[in-house]
């Protein structure tokens, strides 16, 4: 076998990752076919747990087709726990997802018509140590670590409850291969055995010294029967009422293994929980992670070296690295992944038809590759090679036959799909079009309240990952009108390109704005304040600029913003509307805060215009109308025109020019498209 962590960016939350858990999607566009289990697991859903309680649902994929069609919304930032979310466990055939925290609280999750809304609510107080659904979806098991054990319908209905008297915790609870039987693992090395109704089987000490971490077999997390037609390939599945959805699982041929991990490290294959001579694996790690394969032919186990491998190399004392080791079913080591890792891996879980593995380490997720046959030569020089290069465009440079490019720049596709700004590149991100559909779901923060920065700041923040990224920073420039100043985090100008805009009208007949999220964020260029920004510069050197468009249509766009000259009069604008000329901010602040956008308005606040302050920008970035009707009997109306941003080529000169003055002070109706 072979396996090597994905090329890329490192894919960062804003928080520590806690938990994962990953199920398959049929795509939308195969709905009419049979379920294939290749095609089943070719897309999915990770679901991620943080430490600042919020659950993220992130959209993946395996295929490497770049044209493949994506869901609208790509990812999903679930709040509600109060504290930090600390398992999350998936329910493919109710497609239902249950995510704890650390206070106790349980929400089992639906989705219904692109929303997910909270179900259940379970809060008993007292710290929940594992939650796992039977094999067929139907039953939940929730353990306690005060030892207070429950089974319950997946409805939420109570079957039975159980109070076990222990003088350790319970650490984790699984279900049996036939849904019989309950398994609970205990912190001082014992294993306690419970049948489907609650009564006791079985109390049986497996080491004396050592705890159980946790407890799995390798046998396919949910077991169902193959169908003909899938109903659950939509985002607006609705699960079914009478039963589970189908779902092809593979055949298992071997006897289910009952695998135990221990705090040691040391790992124990038993063919049942009273097997007298386990197979133990001794990894050599600590705080040791470990999870069967679909198929269940290949266990993955992750931890942290150990000092006294560490010690015995050379050239003085090393960082400890995160590792993760392979084995088969008969507890033979198969294949070393040497990480650079410096963190503990909290969680790992596999995906994808077990053709990824994705673990959390701190706050960043590594996606892993596998390849369970034995690796063909051209799969290695492809790892080999791509190690190389920085970037899939450095591909492009090479002599290579286009078959083989084309090969190598599939090592490069992201399996988790949202796209990620790079911090080295946040102007590109942040002002041209993403290139599928998907829809990018931001929240808005306001970060700073300073009157001697020259008013509050806002901040814009892309949900991902449960996370929450900065791409975007704006000032208020105001007291009387609400302006605001646009800027970038980081500057990558590039003066050689004309940007084309084509107009876009969009009538929107109400508003709404995402929720603001109840958790502080901090970032390195949000702390920092901006110093006052000059409405006027008194130097006569300093150049004023005009954004209105010339008047004579033989003109176009691109060469009345080459020909114009800075010299030339300013037209000036009517009393009372937003201004269309750029506020005249020094070039050295505009440079060095990365300004790249001013939002003027009137002195109503109903008319705003957006004025690009950046060179490679266009003058006109669009302009918002917001109506309302006397007495608010009338719905409120907002009208938005917003100019696409492209990288074109110079000599693409026809561009389509959007006229600034098609608003005026007094204008009643909507002007025609």
């Amino acid at each position: 076998m072979y396996a090597a962590v994905e090329h890329g960016p490192v894919l960062c939350s804003d928080s520590n990752i806690l938990c994962l858990s990953w199920k398959g999607r049929v795509p939308k566009s195969e709905k009419e076919k049979p379920v294939c289990r290749r095609r089943y697991y070719e897309e999915g859903w990770l679901a991620t747990g943080n430490g600042r309680g919020v659950v993220g649902v992130t959209f993946t994929s395996s295929h490497c087709r770049r044209d493949r069609s994506t869901p609208q919304r790509i990812n999903f930032n679930l709040r509600g726990h109060n504290s930090e979310v600390v398992l999350v466990r998936w329910n493919e055939p109710y497609q239902k997802l249950a995510t704890c925290d650390a206070d106790g609280g349980i929400f089992v999750w639906i989705q219904y018509e692109g929303r997910w809304s909270v179900e259940l609510v379970n809060d008993r107080g007292a710290q929940v140590s594992d939650f796992t659904w039977s094999h067929d979806g139907t039953q939940a098991l929730i353990s306690y670590r005060d030892g207070f054990v429950l089974v319950g319908s997946v409805s939420g209905q109570r079957h039975w409850s159980s109070e076990i008297n222990l003088e350790s915790q319970i650490t984790c609870g699984i279900w049996t291969p036939d849904d019989q039987q309950v398994l609970f693992g205990t912190a001082d090395g014992q294993v306690i055995v419970m049948d489907c109704h609650g009564r006791m089987l079985a109390h049986i000490l497996l080491h004396e010294s050592d705890g159980v971490l946790g407890m799995s077999w390798n046998y396919p997390i949910f077991l169902v029967e193959d169908s003909s037609e899938s109903d659950t390939d939509s985002d607006d599945y609705a699960p079914p009422q009478d039963g589970p959805a189908a779902y092809p699982i593979p055949v298992q041929n071997i006897k289910p293994l009952l695998t135990v991990s221990f705090t040691s490290g040391d790992i124990s294959l038993m063919n049942n929980y009273d097997d007298l001579s386990p197979t133990v694996i001794r990894s050599g790690l600590k705080e040791v992670v470990a999870q069967w394969c679909t198929q269940g032919d290949l266990l993955a186990v992750a931890g942290m070296e150990r000092q006294a491998q560490l010690g015995e190399l050379p050239n003085g004392p090393l960082l400890k690295s995160a590792m993760v080791k392979f084995y088969n079913v008969r507890g033979e080591h198969i294949f070393t992944l040497d990480t650079l890792v410096q963190r503990p891996i909290i969680s790992i879980c596999w995906g994808h038809r077990d053709s990824r593995l994705l673990m959390a380490s701190g706050p960043a997720l590594y996606v892993v590759r596998v390849e369970h046959r034995v690796s063909s030569l051209q799969l290695l020089c492809q790892q080999a090679i791509a190690s190389t290069l920085r970037e899939d465009k450095d591909v492009s440079k090479l002599t290579l036959p286009p078959r083989l490019c084309s090969y190598l720049s599939t090592a490069f596709i992201p399996t988790i799909k949202p796209p990620i700004p790079d911090p080295n590149n946040m102007r590109d991100f942040v002002s041209y079009p993403s290139a599928g559909n998907e829809r990018l779901h931001c929240t808005m923060k306001r970060t700073e309240d300073d009157p001697e920065v020259g008013g509050p700041c806002y901040t814009l923040y892309l949900e991902y990952l449960g996370g929450l990224v900065p791409i975007l920073k704006g000032r208020r420039v105001s007291k009387l009108r609400p302006e605001f100043v646009i800027m970038d985090p980081r500057t990558d100008s590039k003066p050689d390109e004309i940007y084309g805009n084509s107009l876009i009208s969009t009538v929107i007949d109400s508003c709404n704005c995402s929720d603001s999220s109840d958790i502080e964020l901090s970032d390195d260029w949000a702390a920092k304040k901006s110093p006052k920004i000059s409405r006027a510069s008194k130097s006569p050197k300093l150049p004023r600029i005009s954004i209105e468009a010339r008047k004579s249509p033989k003109l176009p766009r691109a060469a009345q913003e080459l020909s114009r000259s800075p010299r030339l009069p300013l037209r000036k604008p009517s009393v009372g509307s937003p201004s269309l000329t750029r506020r005249e901010f020094p070039f050295e602040d505009i440079t060095q805060h990365n300004y790249l956008a001013q939002v003027t308005s009137n002195i109503w606040g109903t008319k705003f215009k957006i004025v690009g302050l950046a060179a490679f920008l266009p003058t006109n970035l669009g302009a918002v109308i917001y109506k309302t009707s006397l007495l608010h009997l009338q719905p409120r109306q907002m009208t938005i025109y917003l100019p696409e941003v492209r990288k074109i080529s110079m000599d693409y000169i026809n561009l389509p020019v959007f006229n600034p003055n098609v608003f005026s002070e007094d204008e009643d109706d909507l002007p025609a498209a």
